[in-house]
C-alpha cells in the first residue's frame, strides 16, 4: 500500500481512501497484531484455569489432529476415524476424561502423515507449538516474498484468520503458505509451484481451482507436477496406513459431509454462499444450486483470465479468490488465503493504482468475517460470505481493467 497509490483520479478522492495509505496500514496492522496476540495469551491462560477455575476443561482443533496422529503411532491409524477411539485418544492426551467437546477426525489419510510426525513428539503443547511456530513461518515467508516489505507483512499478520488458526491450532496457516508460494513460483518455478500444489491434496475442496488454472494457461509443468506430488503424498500414505485407513475415511466422509449439510455444524460458522443460503432458510435443493452456479462460473472465469495469460498478480488474485468462494463448506479459519490474494492485489495496485472503493472493500474482507458467526448465532444474519464476494468482485474489476487496458 503506497501512499502515493489512489491519486491517479484526482488527489483527494474520497472514494480512494487517500488518508489509508501504506504508513497507516502498517500502524493500525501492528495495533490489531498486539491486540490479537493478548487475546490469544489471555484465552490460553483461561483455558489452563489461570483465571478461573473452569468447570470443565476446554482445548483447540488441534488436540483432534494430535490423538489421531496418535493412533496412527500405535500402529491403528484406521481407529482415527472412529469418533468413540478418537474421542478416547483426545481424553488421554488431554489428560481429563472430563474435556468436553468431541473434535472429529475428517482429514484424509494424507494429512493424517503430518500428524503421525507431530505425535511422535510426547508432549501435546509442545508438538502445539511447533506445529504452530512451522506453518507459521511458513505463511510469513510466503506472503514477505510476494511483498517485499518486511514492516506491511507484520502488518498482514494482524489478518484476523490467522489469529484464528493460530489460536486453535488450525491448519489455514499451511494451506495459505502452499498456495503464496505456489502463485509466486508458477511462473518462475512451475515444477516447484506444481509440487507445492499437489501437497495441498490434504484439504482438496480449497485446491479445486488450480488444476483448472493450469491447464487453462497450458502450464504443463505445474499441471504434471501437481499431479505428481498429489499422487506420491497419496501413495505414502497408501504404504503407511493401509488401505483399511483409507477405507475408515471414505466411511467417516459420509458423516462429515452430513455434519455440514444438516447443520450440525452450524451454518453460521460456515462463511460460504452453501452456510449463508442455509442459514437464511433456504432448502437443500436451491442452496445447492446456487452454490453450483458460482462454482461453475467461478472456474470459467479463471479458466479465462488464465489463458489470456494476464499478469500474475491478476491471475494470482483470481484464482485464490474463487477457490474461497466455489467450496460449500468454509470456515472462517479457511479465509485465510486471503491475506495472500490481497498481497497480490497489492502488488498489482503499485503500478495500476487503487480503484474507487476498493481500500473500504479490503477492510471489509479485514473485519467482517470476524462478526459474522456471532451474527448468525444471534439473529440469523448470514454475513459469512460477504468477504469471499468482495474478493471475488475485486478479482472480476482487476482482471476486466487489465484486460481492456491491454487490448487498448
Amino acid at each position: 500500500m503506497s501512499d502515493s497509490v489512489g491519486t491517479r483520479a484526482g488527489h483527494g478522492d474520497w472514494r480512494y481512501a487517500d488518508w489509508l495509505g501504506r504508513a497507516r496500514a502498517i500502524g493500525w496492522g501492528r495495533t490489531l497484531l498486539i491486540v490479537e496476540i493478548a487475546a490469544l495469551i489471555v484465552i490460553a491462560a483461561g483455558t489452563y484455569g489461570a483465571f478461573v477455575r473452569l468447570e470443565a476443561p476446554t482445548s483447540t482443533d488441534f488436540i483432534s489432529f494430535f490423538a489421531a496422529g496418535r493412533l496412527a503411532d500405535l500402529g491403528t491409524p484406521a481407529l482415527a476415524y472412529d469418533p468413540a477411539h478418537h474421542r478416547a485418544m483426545e481424553q488421554a492426551v488431554f489428560g481429563d476424561a472430563a474435556l468436553p467437546y468431541a473434535y472429529f477426525f475428517f482429514y484424509p489419510p494424507t494429512f493424517l502423515i503430518v500428524c503421525a510426525v507431530l505425535a511422535l513428539m510426547p508432549w501435546y503443547l509442545g508438538a502445539f507449538a511447533l506445529w504452530i511456530a512451522a506453518t507459521g513461518a511458513l505463511f510469513v515467508a510466503a506472503l514477505k516474498t510476494i511483498l517485499k516489505d518486511w514492516r506491511l507483512t507484520v502488518a498482514f499478520l494482524s489478518f484476523p484468520a490467522a489469529a484464528a488458526s493460530a489460536g486453535i491450532g488450525q491448519n489455514a496457516l499451511l494451506t495459505a503458505g502452499l498456495i503464496g508460494f505456489g502463485t509466486y513460483f508458477v511462473d518462475r518455478r512451475p515444477v516447484i509451484a506444481g509440487l507445492l500444489f499437489g501437497a495441498l491434496v490434504y484439504k482438496p475442496h480449497l485446491a479445486m481451482m488450480i488444476p483448472v488454472a493450469l491447464l487453462a494457461g497450458r502450464n504443463w509443468r505445474a499441471f504434471a507436477a501437481m499431479v505428481t506430488s498429489a499422487l506420491a503424498v497419496i501413495a505414502v500414505s497408501l504404504a503407511w496406513f493401509g488401505v483399511e485407513t483409507w477405507q475408515a475415511f471414505l466411511t467417516e466422509a459420509e458423516s462429515a459431509t452430513a455434519s455440514f449439510i444438516t447443520g450440525r455444524v452450524g451454518f453460521a460458522g460456515l462463511v460460504s454462499l452453501f452456510g449463508a443460503a442455509r442459514l437464511a432458510g433456504l432448502g437443500a435443493g436451491a442452496t445447492d444450486a446456487i452454490q453450483l452456479a458460482v462454482a461453475l462460473g467461478a472456474a470459467a472465469f479463471v479458466a479465462l483470465v488464465w489463458a489470456r495469460s494476464q499478469s500474475l498478480p491478476v491471475r494470482a488474485l483470481v484464482l485464490i479468490a474463487a477457490g474461497l468462494i466455489a467450496p460449500p463448506v468454509i470456515l472462517f479459519y479457511d479465509l485465510l488465503p486471503a491475506a495472500v490474494a490481497i498481497a497480490w492485489l497489492i502488488i498489482d495496485a503499485r503500478s495500476t493504482g487503487f480503484l474507487p472503493y476498493e481500500k473500504f472493500a479490503l477492510v471489509a474482507i479485514w473485519f467482517v468475517p470476524i462478526v459474522s458467526r456471532g451474527a448468525g448465532v444471534a439473529w440469523g444474519v448470514p454475513l459469512g460470505p460477504i468477504a469471499t464476494i468482495l474478493l471475488a468482485m475485486l478479482a472480476v474489476i482487476r482482471a476486466r481493467n487489465q484486460w481492456h487496458e491491454t487490448r487498448a
